[in-house]
């Protein structure tokens, strides 16, 4: 391996950028999981919400 700091210094610097850019596309995976399991999660409330109001409903009425 080259000794010479200069390089040494521009290698560890493209290797860490590199680093940097692979962390921020796995957050950005798991944001938008994180994302998408918050509108599921909220999906599924009002219709569950929903169903109760159309059973509270039909028992009243009955």
């Amino acid at each position: 391996m080259n000794e010479d700091p200069a390089i040494r210094r521009a290698v560890r610097r493209t290797v860490g950028i590199a680093a940097l850019k692979r962390i921020r596309r796995i957050v950005d995976a798991d944001n938008a999981l994180e994302a998408d399991k918050r509108r599921w999660a909220r999906r599924f409330g009002i219709a569950f919400a929903l169903a109760a109001a159309l059973v509270l409903a039909w028992m009243l009425i009955r």
